[in-house]
């Protein structure tokens, strides 16, 4: 029988029935949250061996907690905690058929406190709740049932607290941990909450984690600024807001409330992933020396000009840097670099052939200008001891590189300007002016992919220049033609603080009011 948390015991319209399965620590924290989306009122009974012990829910939240060990049965604790005598507790027990109404007829005798019930009673629960997290897994059985008589004040807050301190110490959690480092969905709060975040007694750390979640920052990007010593309760607090549906990832890795396993999968996926193309580029590198550009691009020397833009077309977006993932990309920045170089040199000289020109009449297209790779491309495989002529060969490389984008961007051959500039950056990846470049190139296609691609270049612009005006009132625009007024008004307003009397910054504010 599959695991409770993961199918059995999603909520739906018809109730829920009596379930019997097993769990693991990553599933009960889904188990908990289920229960009290749906608002259920019913027994958790949770096993390992002989061990049994049950969480009790009232419409979603949980009510209270026990087992027989010593310190989680609620009659012995008080006896040990001195506020009951074992004879009274003897004679209360022997009064009542449902062990769980021991508090009530306590407190109604007047032989222990409600107060005092209650600290016993809440503690007894955070033991229990704790205690299963910790278990690597076991048996699980819910049933529909109450009410139940409360021993102390329940609400949504403290049952999210409950589920946070279990999934503080819950077994197992390495990978969960990987998994959310390795997501590039953004993090970000859920309008309306199903938790009162205002409300919650949150330590100043955890204030500020939770301010980071502004739908531009990553679980990577949030753990970068935090002590290494913070990052395994950091990432626990925020799977605890991801699995109460306070945080969500956006875009959302699936539909519904997130679970572990797709949190999992998603890591699994990207892990193999890596793998085939770390493989795909090593092939294609080590493959390059001694080919011929038809080679290279996998067509006849005299194939038509279709053939070859459409094999240029393929091979550029197998190693297109938009598509290889993030790890790959640095790890093989040199050999993307060479590939992409290659290809396009393959595809200019190719191009140029009377017979992909289609002749050489009138009608017949100009020759493209040839890439001078092999006078100008430097190995990009250096090591730490390149000297300073190989940078400033670089520089100079890329400069050249540029130049030929700007020209091709003028003629309106977005096309190819954006390779030039791709070339560019692979030469000088720290000069803002390249970025930008592509920015506006790729800000030409409406379509979401390619927007996507230019918001990233004029940020990273933006990031490697933060003085330019210039770029800041782009990024600006940019924002405002997609409606994310109050993004635009934050770069106009840098811009005008960078440069105080740039009036065209000015108006674009008051143009969003």
């Amino acid at each position: 029988m599959g695991e409770v948390g993961a199918d059995r015991l999603a909520p739906d319209l018809g109730g829920w029935e009596r379930v019997q399965g097993r769990f693991s620590s990553h599933t009960l924290a889904e188990t908990l949250r289920d229960l009290y989306a749906a608002e259920r009122s019913g027994i958790l009974h949770l096993s390992r061996g002989e061990t049994r012990k049950e969480i009790l829910f009232e419409r979603g939240m949980i009510v209270c907690a026990s087992s027989q060990a010593e310190d989680e049965d609620l009659g012995r604790s008080l006896v040990r905690e001195g506020r009951i005598s074992p004879g009274a507790l003897a004679e209360a027990r022997r009064s009542i058929a449902d062990p769980r109404a021991l508090g009530q007829v306590l407190v109604n005798r007047g032989l222990v406190s409600r107060a005092a019930l209650s600290q016993t009673a809440r503690r007894i629960t955070e033991r229990v709740v704790e205690s299963v997290f910790r278990w690597e897994g076991g048996a699980a059985e819910f049933a529909d049932g109450g009410p139940f008589p409360s021993t102390f004040d329940a609400d949504i807050l403290l049952t999210f607290e409950l589920i946070m301190r279990g999934i503080g110490v819950m077994s197992d959690f390495d990978p969960i941990r990987e998994s959310l480092r390795e997501i590039e969905s953004k993090l970000r709060i859920c309008r309306p909450a199903p938790v009162p975040v205002e409300r919650l007694t949150l330590s100043p750390a955890h204030g500020f984690i939770l301010s980071r979640a502004d739908g531009d920052t990553t679980v990577q990007d949030i753990l970068s600024i935090l002590p290494p010593g913070e990052e395994d309760v950091t990432c626990r607090f925020l799977f605890a807001l991801l699995i109460m549906g306070i945080l969500a990832f956006d875009p959302p890795l699936s539909e519904g409330p997130i679970r572990v396993s797709g949190i999992l999968r998603t890591h699994a996926d990207q892990a193999a992933l890596e793998s085939l193309q770390e493989k795909l580029i090593v092939e294609a590198y080590a493959g390059l020396p001694g080919k011929t550009p038809s080679q290279i691009l996998g067509v006849e020397p005299d194939s038509p000009a279709e053939e070859i833009e459409r094999a240029y077309e393929d091979a550029k977006e197998r190693f297109g840097r938009e598509k290889i993932q993030p790890r790959v990309r640095d790890k093989f920045r040199s050999e993307l670099a060479v590939i992409e170089s290659r290809l396009l040199e393959s595809y200019v000289k190719l191009s140029e052939t009377p017979s992909a020109a289609g002749g050489t009449g009138a009608d017949s297209r100009p020759a493209r200008e040839a890439v001078d790779v092999e006078a100008g491309l430097v190995r990009l495989e250096m090591d730490k001891t390149r000297t300073k002529m190989d940078l400033e060969e670089n520089v100079r490389v890329a400069d050249g590189y540029h130049a030929k984008a700007r020209k091709y961007m003028r003629e309106g051959d977005y096309h190819n300007a954006i390779q030039y500039g791709k070339l560019a950056i692979s030469y000088n990846p720290e000069d803002a002016r390249f970025y930008f470049l592509l920015a506006e190139c790729h800000g030409r296609n409406p379509e979401g992919r390619w927007q996507r691609i230019a918001e990233q270049n004029y940020i990273k612009a933006t990031e490697l220049d933060p003085w330019n005006a210039e770029y800041r009132m782009h990024l600006g625009r940019f924002y405002k033609r997609r409606g994310l007024n109050l993004r635009a008004r934050k770069q106009f307003e840098s811009a005008l603080k960078i440069s105080p009397g740039l009036d065209e910054a000015a108006r674009e504010i008051a143009s969003l009011h």
